[in-house]
């Protein structure tokens, strides 16, 4: 289902105005050769390996510097989950951006057991693309719903990410509450569409100057075709 959905998306960027998902270079980070390339990086971050990582992600790919000796100027990083978890710090749940909204009636229990389950989801795109990341969560949780959930309006936590992560039943507000979450803890803020509506919601999110779509439910991420318009939904 993942490869069909992924099918999917194309053929909806498609319709949006575009023919595919950007494709990134990506190498492998040899942080001994990073720091000897660039001595200033080195007096000014040290030798860590997950600072300097940060160093490149942050400044030196857009500055055109080299990753590794094999690699060439600006590339992406093929980065190990250990290398992720050292070198990124998630959006903290009191942080995020759309707290209220994502909150919902979780408990803050609950809240944790979400965000954990989230963090899973978005630890392994922290440094990618925002439409590589936007792509990767609506894979992922629409996977999920096809493998483990069931829809429902009805049952707890139907509507929140608690639903949708934990108890595996959720509305599409559920599914746009928790596309929303792992937004957040990527540092991505969006609008939820037709938020406490009786009609189908989706993420609205800045990419480039460009809004974009993350919908899971709708099984759509990609360009919106019109301001807060879906391209399957009226």
């Amino acid at each position: 289902m993942k490869r069909f959905l992924k099918v999917m998306m194309c053929t909806a960027a498609l319709c949006a105005g575009i023919s595919s998902f950007p494709a990134y270079a990506a190498s492998k980070f040899d942080a001994a050769y990073y720091a000897a390339a660039n001595p200033d990086v080195a007096a000014a971050c040290g030798t860590d390996e997950a600072s300097l990582i940060r160093h490149y992600m942050n400044f030196g790919k857009a500055e055109g510097r080299k990753p590794s000796e094999q690699g060439q100027a600006g590339d992406s990083l093929e980065l190990t989950e250990e290398q992720i978890k050292a070198a990124w710090t998630p959006v903290p749940i009191a942080e995020l951006a759309n707290y209220k909204s994502i909150k919902k009636r979780m408990s803050d229990a609950e809240f944790e057991a979400a965000y954990q389950e989230a963090l899973k989801i978005v630890t392994p795109v922290a440094f990618a693309s925002r439409e590589e990341q936007l792509n990767h969560i609506a894979v992922s949780l629409r996977d999920l719903f096809d493998t483990q959930m069931s829809y429902s309006m009805s049952t707890d936590h139907y509507n929140d990410p608690y639903g949708y992560l934990v108890l595996h039943s959720a509305s599409c507000a559920g599914c746009t509450r928790t596309t929303g979450l792992c937004l957040n803890i990527l540092g991505i803020p969006y609008e939820h569409i037709n938020e406490n509506q009786y009609s189908h919601q989706w993420t609205r999110v800045e990419v480039n100057g460009t809004y974009w779509i993350c919908d899971a439910y709708g099984m759509y991420c990609g360009p919106e075709p019109a301001e807060r318009q879906h391209p399957y939904f009226q």
